[in-house]
């Protein structure tokens, strides 16, 4: 074998061993399964959207299958300690339990929580103390806070949301006597409570900032005088805010490591901006 020869074989089993390692790295997979890998998430319906756009996205150019359902940040967490998802989406923190069963938190946004209301309710801004004597059942009128004259229709979310899990831990916060009536009207989804707040025009409820592109005639409102802006956010001004995190058992590893990092580089990042929620990661301008 001639010295030319012997360029050309070193030189063509270099660029096959950078190739199949750039796949790797994309799919997470070595080739030996043609199927590729196929990852299953459940969880927060807040995150749930978001997911899509990641799915559309990593999908085109890796081996990854993912398979997204929702069914709220409880049952995300659940689906990963149960061995039923590859990973969980959840719109609030870990709790201790979930912790203590060896899940590990990987944030992937920042959100906060707007209060909205329908179109006769005349409010614009409401303390927090205002808005859980509201919920809690004690303020039923608007007029009594400067509102519409009209009885105040209450939505919250189903136990096990991360949204409601916010508004709660905030509320409680404002105010001891925070507490919930049995009866007031319970909502399954952050698709539901928008569709409940504007088709009752004295209503009341609580979103995403990433749904509030959703709205048509409902309205978010300001809280202690501060806007529900993602700068606001930011600066901490806004205390109705929460993680959006990424739930696995132990830590991330193979192909769920590596869409993990992709979620959290530049691509991911500005679909987590383009869906109303705020880069934990820099992101370009």
């Amino acid at each position: 074998m001639n010295e030319n020869t012997k360029l050309i074989l070193a030189v063509a089993v270099t660029a096959i061993v950078c190739i199949a390692g750039t796949y790797v790295a994309m799919t997470g997979s070595d080739g030996d399964d043609p199927s590729g890998t196929t990852l299953s998430v459940a969880g927060s319906t807040t995150v749930l959207p978001l997911m899509g756009l990641y799915q559309e996205n990593y999908e085109k150019y890796t081996n990854v299958t993912l398979e997204v359902s929702g069914g709220g940040s409880g049952a995300g967490a659940s689906a990963v300690i149960n061995g039923t998802a590859s990973f969980g989406m959840l719109s609030r923190d870990l709790k201790g339990g979930e912790i203590d069963s060896g899940l590990k938190a990987t944030v992937i946004a920042k959100d906060g929580v707007a209060v909205i209301v329908g179109a006769n309710a005349g409010v614009t801004d409401l303390t927090l103390e205002q808005i859980a004597k509201i919920f809690s059942g004690e303020i039923t009128n608007w007029a009594d806070i400067g509102g519409t004259s009209g009885a105040i229709a209450v939505n919250i979310r189903e136990d096990g949301s991360g949204t409601r899990d916010c508004f709660d831990t905030v509320m409680k916060g404002a105010y001891a006597a925070y507490d919930i009536p049995a009866d007031t009207n319970e909502v399954g989804s952050t698709g539901a409570m928008v569709t409940a707040v504007e088709g009752n025009p004295t209503a009341i409820g609580y979103i995403s900032f990433g749904a509030l592109g959703n709205l048509t005639t409902a309205t978010d409102i300001s809280v202690n005088g501060i806007a529900a802006t993602t700068d606001n956010v930011v600066s901490g001004d806004y205390e109705l805010q929460r993680n959006l995190i990424l739930a696995t058992m132990g830590d991330p590893s193979g192909p769920v490591l590596d869409f993990f990092n992709w979620i959290l580089g530049p691509q991911g990042q500005q679909l987590a901006v383009k869906s109303g929620f705020i880069a934990v990661k820099p992101v370009a301008v």
